[in-house]
């Protein structure tokens, strides 16, 4: 622990992990009691160790088979259409990481907000964005109805801007993710609609300037 903070062991056993994610929801019939489990696994890390959450997302949609994939996407779908999709806290941009003011967002508009804004911690780097948001969208999308739902959700982040959570430009990068990914685009192309809305094309010279993804990738 480092001041009241959980923090990750040094090696990490990821695939134990996503594999662990994976039959929490495979063996709980109740979709409530799958929400649940996904609300402890979060609990357990933190927000500072979301991103921990992430990286399990990723890994569960890179190295599992379509039935695990499904598995969690409809847990995911239903912890949405409840309001209880499991999230994490950002500051709120402008701000600084000593300030009390942070926001909570779900998995897709966290990493965004990461990626775009000045929060008080480092700015996730665009390759790392691209190959993480790329990840969590397919798995959404391997359920019609999560990813429906998740269009519906981004929509109603962008007409409301959530107290100044999102910045402008933050929102128009999810409105072209929204739209390309609503108009049946893969995972990597909608990214790169969204990347394209923030950055301009082409958009690969920014690379991994900003640092790494907190030891995470």
């Amino acid at each position: 622990m480092i001041a009241g903070q959980p923090v990750l062991r040094a090696q990490p056993d990821w695939e134990a992990a996503a594999q662990h994610l994976i039959d929490g929801c495979a063996a709980l019939g109740d979709p409530d009691q799958r929400v649940r489990f996904l609300d402890r696994v979060c609990l357990a890390l933190g927000d500072r160790l979301y991103p921990a959450f992430l990286k399990l997302l990723c890994l569960v949609n890179d190295q599992g088979d379509l039935d695990a994939r499904r598995t969690v996407a409809r847990t995911l779908v239903h912890a949405l259409s409840t309001g209880r999709m499991p999230s994490g806290r950002l500051h709120a941009w402008g701000g600084h990481a000593g300030e009390g003011r942070t926001r909570s967002l779900g998995p897709i508009e966290y990493l965004c907000a990461w990626h775009v804004q000045q929060s008080g911690e480092s700015l996730l780097p665009a390759a790392t964005f691209d190959r993480v948001a790329t990840s969590v969208l397919a798995l959404v999308a391997c359920d019609d109805e999560a990813r429906a739902l998740y269009c519906a959700k981004l929509r109603e982040d962008i007409d409301d801007p959530l107290g100044g959570s999102l910045t402008r430009s933050t929102r128009a990068g999810l409105s072209a993710l929204v739209a390309a990914w609503d108009a049946g685009a893969s995972p990597a192309d909608t990214v790169q609609q969204l990347m394209t809305a923030l950055h301009g094309a082409p958009w690969g010279s920014l690379g991994d300037a900003r640092g790494p993804w907190s030891g995470l990738v």
